[in-house]
Order: structure tokens, then sequence, then C-alpha cells
């Protein structure tokens, strides 16, 4: 009988819904990577475009729509994102089992994180 450690889920799943919500739904990433002066072409055809167009299209939508290729889609999903991430999380520091549980527990707190965002913006 497999037992699953709950306090272990509840804090990876809260780590990659944090996680997964600041990638995702915010400029982060771009700020980061600026700041240690990576992504090159990326982040020039990012900064080029926010002058041009005064944009609020945060930096993970514009390599959707500008640079459309497996790897830009597959860090653009949250669910496709959250799944890997969770088990990078999973093989690392806990247990396997754990896996399908934290999953789905980290993809409902990030979807209500967002409904609260959405919310938040729209009052």
């Amino acid at each position: 009988m497999i037992l699953l450690d709950w306090d272990s889920i509840v804090f990876l799943s809260f780590s990659c819904s944090s996680f997964l919500f600041i990638w995702l739904n915010t400029n982060a990433v771009y700020e980061y990577l600026n700041f240690v002066n990576l992504g090159g072409r990326y982040l020039h055809g990012y900064n080029e475009y926010r002058k041009k167009n005064y944009a609020s299209l945060l930096f993970i939508p514009y390599l959707l729509v500008n640079h459309n290729c497996f790897f830009t889609k597959l860090i653009g999903c949250s669910i496709c994102l959250g799944f890997w991430v969770n088990i990078i999380f999973n093989l690392s520091f806990f247990s396997v089992y754990n896996m399908p549980v934290s999953f789905i527990l980290s993809l409902l707190i990030y979807y209500i994180l967002n409904l609260f965002k959405i919310k938040l913006e729209n009052d």
C-alpha cells in the first residue's frame, strides 16, 4: 500500500502554482532575463515591440505570438508547464507517487489565483 505524503503534496502544489502564476501572469521572466543579460534576440524584439506599440502584452504571450514553435508553446501553456515542473520537483525532492495529486491540486490553485486576479482587475 502506498501512502501519500500530504505535507509534501500541499507544499509542492503551492510552490508549482506560485511558479506558474509568476511565470505566466507577470513580466518577471523578462525582467530577470534582462537583468542577467540573457535572451538575446528575444529580448531585443520584445524591447522594440514595447517601444513601438506601448503594449501591455507580457513576455511569454509575446513569444507565443512572434516565435511560434514547440518550445514557446510548451512554456506558454499552464497545463504543459505545470506538468513538467511537477515532474521535475517530484523526481528531485519528493516521491513519484505524489505526482498525480500534486499536479491536479497545483493547477486548481493556479486557476483559482487567476480567477481572483481577473475579479480584482474588473472591480
